[in-house]
């Protein structure tokens, strides 16, 4: 969690009121931090959101600090309430953050592109994509596919597909921090201040040349034969928080060594902001 202070005294009248500021926060779509709660403890205003901010989101937050008049003593629900543009209140179950859509795709993004980056598929009857790294036990031969994508991406469910595998094979799926890149870790040497961030988050930085696992997402999902079909992975919602831009969404097929002929591909199920570039559009309009 990320905490932002401010005075009670920076607001419009000098007053706050917590539901009426959260959900002006809140109606800001293009944020991909999302708000926590606010606290107000005498003169102090915390406002607390499950990541950090970026410059853009922090002035927004600080505009919206500015304008907020707290003056109602209750926000009204149906204003409270999101609302389609004809007026019918939104009524949801699912957990797709507002302002995204969902996206199933068996690639990530290339480029300045969306989804015509590198592919989610394996054949073992090549030495494409092969891994030598720690993860890969004796006996066992890897292949490691790594996926970028050009906005922030709320990972859901899954489907993988496969052909004959041999006994013994099987496939994991990580979120990977990129070399050089920072990251949140409470046992890291890096305080916020340090990266122009608030808050009291220690951060560490993946080291040159090596990429950090930072979170599991499918771990030793073993396989055998054939699953033309499709191996389905459900959740029950998709993630808190999404993939940061440049961050690698990493597929890990480890087989027995004596394996030339297993293949296969996944498919995944997303929440993201974009799902093509429209004329004229460019990455920097997808962050």
């Amino acid at each position: 969690m990320e905490v932002y202070e401010y005075s009670v005294f920076d607001t419009k009248n000098d007053r706050v009121n917590i539901k009426q500021l959260t959900f002006e926060i809140r109606s800001d779509l293009t944020f991909v931090a999302v708000l926590s709660h606010i606290n107000v403890n005498e003169n102090i205003i915390q406002v607390v959101f499950n990541q950090s901010l970026t410059t853009s989101e922090e002035t927004a937050v600080n505009t919206f600090i500015t304008n907020h008049e707290g003056v109602s003593e209750e926000l009204d629900e149906t204003i409270a309430q999101p609302h389609m543009d004809d007026g019918r209140p939104i009524v949801r179950a699912d957990t797709r953050p507002m302002g995204s859509m969902i996206f199933f795709t068996t690639t990530g993004d290339g480029g300045e592109d969306i989804g015509n980056g590198v592919s989610l598929r394996w054949d073992f009857s090549n030495d494409d994509d092969l891994y030598t790294g720690d993860e890969v036990p004796d006996g066992h031969k890897a292949k490691q596919i790594l996926m970028k994508f050009n906005c922030p991406v709320y990972l859901k469910d899954g489907a993988i597909y496969f052909f004959d595998a041999p006994w013994g094979e099987y496939m994991e799926m990580d979120i990977l921090v990129p070399s050089g890149g920072y990251y949140d870790n409470p046992k890291g040497q890096i305080p916020a201040y340090m990266l122009g961030l608030s808050g009291d988050t220690m951060y560490a930085q993946a080291p040159s040349g090596s990429n950090v696992v930072y979170q599991k997402y499918v771990n030793k999902h073993y396989v055998y034969k054939d699953c033309p079909m499709g191996d389905e992975l459900n959740a029950e919602g998709c993630a808190i928080t999404p993939v940061p831009v440049g961050w690698f969404v990493r597929g890990l097929i480890i087989t027995p060594i004596d394996d030339n002929i297993s293949k296969g591909f996944a498919s995944l199920e997303m929440y993201r902001c974009h799902t093509v570039m429209l004329p004229g559009q460019d990455i920097e309009d997808l962050h």
